[in-house]
C-alpha cells in the first residue's frame, strides 16, 4: 500500500501530459474548486447554487476554455508579477486588463459589503465563475512572474523530462492535474491534499491582499529554489519529488481555502482589506 501511494505521488508530479499547457489543468482547477466547496458556510453554499445552478467545481476551467475561443476579457487575468522588490504581488493597481490580484481587487470592491445584492444576477454569476478560476491560478507557482533583477524569465528556467526541454511553466501546470490520469476523483484528491488543521487553516485565510501577495511570492520563490534550473524531472531523487509533491499541496490548499474565503465573506456581506493600511 505504501508503495502504492509513492508511486501515485510520484505521478503527480511526474509532468508527462502530453496536452496543451493550461493553468493548473482542467483537473487540477476542478479538484481545488472542489475543496473550496467543502469550506463554503451553509449560506455562501446556498447562494453559489442559486447564482450558478451548477458547482464551483463545474465551472472551474470556464476561463481557461474561453481564454482557447479568443474571448479576451479573461485572457490576461491568469497571473500576477511581483512588485519590483520581489516582495509581494503588484495588487495596486486593479487594473482589468493586468494581474490576477488586481482583478481579485475590483471583484471584491464590486461585490464586497453587500454591493452583489444590487448587482444583476448574471453579473453576480460570471465574477463567481472567474474567481473559481483565478484565485487558484494565483496560487499556481509558474504563474507568478518576477521582475529580470530579482529572478530571471520563466523561459530561462528551463527545464528536461529524459533529456528533452520542459518548461518551468508546463512543469508547474500540470503538478496536480497528473493525477487525473490514474483514474483519481476531486474526492481523492480533497482527501489526499486537504489535510491542514483549523488553525492552519484560518492563518491562511486571515489578513489582507497583500498578505496574501506576500505569501504567493514565497511560494513562487520557493518553487524555483526546490526545482533548480537545468533540473531533469525525470531523474529526481526521492527527496526531491516530496519536495515538489510539498510546494503543489500547499499551493493548492492556500488557492482553496481562500477562494472560500472570498466567497463566505461576500455572502456574508463583509469584504477583506486590500492592504493592512486600507479597511
Amino acid at each position: 500500500m505504501k508503495r502504492k501511494f509513492f508511486m501515485a505521488l510520484t505521478m503527480l508530479v511526474a509532468i508527462l501530459s502530453v496536452q496543451s499547457a493550461k493553468a493548473w489543468h482542467n483537473f487540477a482547477h476542478g479538484s481545488i474548486a472542489y475543496m473550496a466547496e467543502q469550506h463554503l458556510t451553509p449560506e455562501a453554499k446556498e447562494k453559489c447554487r442559486y447564482y450558478l445552478r451548477h458547482t464551483l467545481s463545474h465551472y472551474a476551467s470556464w476561463m481557461d476554455a474561453w481564454r482557447l475561443e479568443r474571448f479576451e476579457v479573461v485572457n490576461k487575468s491568469h497571473a500576477g508579477m511581483a512588485m519590483p522588490d520581489g516582495v509581494n504581488l503588484d495588487f495596486q493597481s486593479g487594473d482589468p486588463a493586468g494581474g490576477v490580484m488586481g482583478h481579485l481587487v475590483n471583484a471584491l470592491a464590486e461585490l464586497g459589503d453587500g454591493k452583489y445584492k444590487n448587482l444583476p444576477d448574471s453579473v453576480v454569476r460570471q465574477r463567481l465563475i472567474n474567481m473559481a478560476h483565478y484565485v487558484p491560478d494565483m496560487h499556481c507557482p509558474s504563474h507568478i512572474n518576477f521582475p529580470a533583477s530579482v529572478h530571471p524569465s520563466q523561459r530561462s528556467h528551463r527545464l528536461y523530462d529524459k533529456g528533452k526541454k520542459l518548461g518551468y511553466h508546463r512543469f508547474w501546470d500540470h503538478s496536480l492535474g497528473r493525477e487525473g490520469r490514474i483514474k483519481l476523483q476531486y474526492e481523492e484528491i480533497a482527501a489526499m491534499v486537504d489535510r491542514v488543521s483549523k488553525k492552519k487553516a484560518a492563518e491562511i485565510q486571515s489578513g489582507s491582499l497583500e498578505d496574501w501577495g506576500r505569501d504567493i511570492v514565497k511560494l513562487a520563490q520557493r518553487s524555483r529554489e526546490v526545482v533548480p534550473k537545468g533540473t531533469d524531472v525525470a531523474t529526481m531523487p526521492e527527496e526531491q519529488v516530496e519536495a515538489v509533491r510539498e510546494v503543489v499541496f500547499d499551493a493548492a490548499v492556500m488557492g482553496a481555502y481562500r477562494l472560500a474565503h472570498v466567497i463566505n465573506t461576500i455572502f456574508a456581506d463583509k469584504n477583506i482589506p486590500v492592504s493592512n493600511d486600507k479597511k
